[in-house]
């Protein structure tokens, strides 16, 4: 048998189904792994694949997606989720991860602006966080729109006033790539979210006349 024959001593078998866990646990002694991380690997396996496995046996939507979607209130069916919705919902998600990366040295530098410029920016995203950076190390270069639509008066006043006590506690080059990098990150997600919301919006007009014609037959 195929398992049998590729399987290594102690070796761990990751399947997609209840059912095989219990079946191949039982009749071969194999121990297989089945969990949501396994259910997620599969979803993702048959989305790479999906011209070689069955439409009924595909796992419409991931848990990875679902929140996703959850977070920008996008409310989707998993029977809605079509090839683009995944494509674009992963768009998103690389966005969120990409300021993620930054959360962490990006508060730290917020802990400057409350020693030096008494500014609590507790409340700020990291956007917010990463422009004020801009202001202080990069004042002669042009902001993504009105400073002031951004940052309270007295805010921006501090920022301009105090940027020279600023000095080398920060990386200037670090600063300005975050900055490029937040940015570029929130354009992105900001485009792909109009996509796809309308992708949402399409998807689920379909299913609702799908379902209106199963109510009527």
């Amino acid at each position: 048998m195929m398992i049998e024959t590729n399987i290594v001593p102690g070796q761990k078998l990751a399947v997609g189904k209840r059912e095989y866990k219990e079946i191949i646990e039982h009749e071969l002694k194999i121990e297989c792994l089945f969990d949501e991380i396994v259910m997620e690997l599969m979803w993702g396996l048959k989305n790479c694949m999906r011209h070689l496995v069955p439409k009924e046996d595909r796992r419409h939507m991931s848990k990875g997606m679902k929140i996703v979607l959850d977070r920008y209130k996008l409310e989707v069916e998993p029977e809605m989720v079509n090839g683009k919705m995944v494509q674009m919902t992963g768009v998103v998600y690389n966005c969120d991860l990409w300021e993620d990366k930054y959360s962490e040295p990006l508060r730290a530098a917020g802990k400057h602006l409350k020693e030096i410029s008494n500014i609590n920016t507790n409340d700020w995203d990291l956007f917010k966080l990463a422009v004020a950076l801009k202001i202080i190390y990069f004042p002669e270069e042009q902001l993504p729109g009105d400073p002031l639509e951004i940052f309270s008066k007295t805010e921006y006043s501090k920022l301009l006033k105090d940027a020279h006590k600023y000095g080398d506690k920060l990386s200037k080059p670090h600063c300005k790539f975050r900055f490029e990098e937040l940015l570029n990150a929130g354009l992105l997600r900001k485009k792909v979210l109009g996509g796809l919301a309308h992708c949402v919006n399409e998807a689920r007009k379909a299913y609702e006349a799908g379902q209106g014609l199963m109510g009527s037959s």
